[in-house]
């Protein structure tokens, strides 16, 4: 059969003409890999997942508009069929499964939530890119359903809530999306406002929804909420601005796409490498790598930006800079495995993945520009509290910090107990890791959130022992608050500010191959914490110091607590009286804190690889996926100060090490390698570091630190 030829929302026809006459071998992989995708999934009716433990709603939007693209381009009476079945089924659907599974409110007036808009998506690609699948009666049907079960209950949400938020996005877009699909906004295939159908009036209704939710994203184009979510945001304005540009263009140049693209740096720096992971080997039949990425707060370690959304940067944005840096994380996290899977939570941005707009957008993207191209630094800070600091690009160490926000939280929510904490990465090694984030009704997502189970302190606040080793998971400590007041919006339209979280990034310089982070969060504590500042300072791929300074009302006694990764029980360790040593594969690390603290452990904790909306699925680790050690205070002090000496280097090469203290100077060397930290830190910090390299002291005064 034959496509017709329309006006569409998400394919023009030079576009499709481009796909189809394309010799360029990106293209046409990726051409084959959505044939092969769609084909495959024609011998299954309906919408069923790839985990079978999923609802339908999770795998709507990218299995209809994969097949709605598919049939665009290369139609078959077999796909034809398939979407036609599908499609009426999930319109002939009672309204109260378009709300989604049964833990959201089908409380009456019956509200969408984010599945409603997911839903939206999806068959609203079907009508624009396929709707002649359908007899006329059968399509004005599915529109008059779109619309009464997708776009009033979207609606319903919008009025009913006033803060703004990723999930905000999501529902403004599904409704934008549907409106867009259904031909409103004046265009002569809108249907009649009497007879039920939508008005011209809707994308003049939730356009400027859209356009109000560039202002959850940073003023440097970091997000406030984690890398995941922040791109789970983006691309629900991105597929809303697909939907307008080519047939809408007017309402297309409302939306802010610099908003979200200027923050492609955050993105590239967020990314650490590519490489096998075992259980998702096995359950994929492969050894494919997998992207791995930084993932504070609610956020998956096996993360890469959509595919879609990089093209849409690398292709709408007009910085060459941005644009370039979202066509190479394209090109290094998709175009080496165009088929990598699995492919049922691409949308919901559980596991992100291309999907049916990569093929458009490729035949209109630029050239790439790499990180070491774009002289990205090696050390750098960004407005949501994250500083990264690295050897080199593409070399052995990663050292990730989630420090203060001092611009406030442009959007809070799935924030974790993580202020002040670090990750620690070597030889493509997560050593010290972030614990990620399980399904939201699991038990121990509160403990997984909380301040005690990342790299970070705690405090004691019941002056007894820490009790037996059964009493070690616990214990009663002071954490960090993790959950926020909302950012609302206004009667008149407007934002309000920015939400305190509780911190500031006061430092970040590099001076050679030494750097300098600062934060400190004692605000985000309480009472009687009235200072934890926290100072990394990096020399070269190896050598880490990290000096905590901490002051209170009344006496506290404090808790050092340390995550190592464990998520395949591949890790070894062992401990020499406060020093810890972790060795994992072929990469090792040796924390030691230069002080009286007493070291435990380990508890066994939790590392997760990516979300998942049930319980005990694959990307969820098991109890001694991470292991928590703990170094502890013996004393309760107002006042405390403590170095801690961290070393990455091989398994082989770790025990070469030494470590050695003479008054006011500490000397780590192996071999030809020798760094030397001379000073105090007791109070104002005066410290001076010697390597091979250079000489840098730094010093603090009434107006912040002084490094050179």
């Amino acid at each position: 059969m034959e496509a017709i030829a329309t006006l569409r929302l998400f394919l023009s026809g030079d576009e499709r003409d481009a796909i189809l006459t394309s010799q360029d071998p990106v293209i046409k992989r990726f051409r084959q890999a959505l044939r092969q995708r769609v084909t495959s999934r024609l011998t299954v009716p309906g919408l069923q997942a790839e985990s079978l433990s999923l609802g339908w709603w999770y795998p709507c939007a990218e299995y209809l508009s994969d097949a709605a693209m598919q049939h665009a381009l290369e139609p078959t009476e077999e796909l034809a069929a398939w979407l036609r079945s599908t499609t009426l089924t999930i319109a002939r659907r009672p309204v109260g499964d378009w709300v989604g599974p049964w833990f959201r409110s089908h409380a009456e007036p019956l509200t969408g939530h984010l599945e409603t808009a997911h839903v939206c998506w999806g068959v609203a690609a079907v009508l624009d890119l396929a709707g002649d699948v359908f007899t006329d009666a059968e399509q004005a049907e599915v529109r008059e359903m779109l619309y009464k079960k997708g776009i009033v209950l979207c609606r319903r949400w919008l009025q009913k809530n006033s803060h703004l938020a990723n999930w905000r996005g999501i529902m403004a877009s599904g409704a934008l999306v549907a409106s867009a699909a259904l031909g409103a906004a004046g265009d002569p295939a809108a249907g009649d406002p009497a007879a039920g159908d939508p008005d011209d009036n809707l994308l003049d209704e939730f356009t400027p929804e859209l356009a109000r939710m560039a202002q959850a994203f940073q003023p440097d184009g970091s997000y406030g909420e984690s890398l995941q979510y922040g791109n789970y945001l983006a691309n629900a304005l991105m597929l809303a601005y697909e939907s307008l540009v080519r047939k809408y263009p007017v309402q297309a140049t409302q939306l802010d796409v610099s908003a979200y693209s200027r923050g492609m740096n955050w993105m590239a720096q967020s990314m650490l490498y590519r490489k096998p992971m075992q259980a998702w080997n096995i359950h994929s039949g492969s050894d494919e790598p997998r992207a791995r990425a930084v993932n504070f707060n609610d956020s998956a370690a096996l993360f890469r930006p959509s595919g879609d959304l990089l093209l849409h940067i690398a292709v709408r944005y007009d910085d060459p800079l941005q644009a370039g840096l979202a066509r190479w994380l394209f090109q290094e996290y998709y175009e080496p495995g165009p088929t990598q899977g699995p492919h049922d939570l691409a949308s919901f941005g559980m596991r992100n993945d291309w999907g049916f707009l990569t093929l458009p957008l490729l035949t209109k993207a630029g050239q790439s520009v790499s990180p070491a191209a774009a002289d990205l630094p090696l050390t750098t800070s960004f407005s949501n509290g994250n500083a990264f600091v690295r050897d080199a690009w593409r070399g052995r160490s990663v050292l990730a910090v989630q420090g203060g926000n001092n611009d406030g939280v442009y959007a809070p929510g799935h924030l974790q107990g993580d202020l002040n904490s670090f990750m620690l990465v070597h030889n493509r090694e997560r050593l010290l890791v972030d614990p990620g984030h399980s399904c939201y009704r699991n038990l121990i997502h509160g403990l997984e959130s909380s301040t005690q189970t990342h790299n970070t302190c705690t405090f004691l606040v019941e002056q007894d022992s820490l009790g037996l080793q059964e009493d070690l998971a616990k214990i009663k400590l002071l954490e960090q608050r993790n959950v926020l007041s909302r950012r609302l919006i206004r009667t008149d339209g407007h934002v309000g500010p920015p939400v305190e979280r509780g911190g500031r990034l006061l430092h970040c310089q590099r001076v050679g191959d030494v750097s300098w982070v600062v934060s400190e969060v004692a605000a985000s504590y309480g009472a009687p914490i009235q200072e934890f500042t926290r100072c990394w300072l990096q020399v070269g791929p190896h050598v880490t110091f990290v000096i905590d300074r901490i002051r209170a009302t009344e006496p506290v006694r404090t808790v050092w607590n340390w995550l190592l990764n464990n998520r395949d029980g591949q890790s070894v360790i062992r401990t020499n009286g406060g020093e810890l040593v972790l060795n994992r594969h072929q990469s090792g690390l040796r924390l030691c804190q230069v002080g009286p603290a007493a070291l435990s452990g380990p508890v066994y904790a939790y590392v997760h690889d990516a979300y998942h909306p049930e319980p005990a699925q694959l990307g969820e680790g098991l109890p001694g996926s991470g292991l928590l050690f703990r170094h502890t205070d013996n004393q309760a002090s107002t006042n405390v100060s403590r170095l801690h000496v961290l070393i990455a280097d091989d398994v082989a090469e770790l025990d070469e090490w030494r470590i050695t203290q003479d008054d006011e100077q500490i000397t780590v060397e192996k071999q030809s390698q020798r760094i030397q930290l001379t000073g105090s830190f007791d109070a104002a910090i005066r410290v001076q570091v010697t390597n091979a390299n250079n000489q840098v002291s730094i010093t603090e005064g009434s107006s912040g630190f002084v490094v050179k």
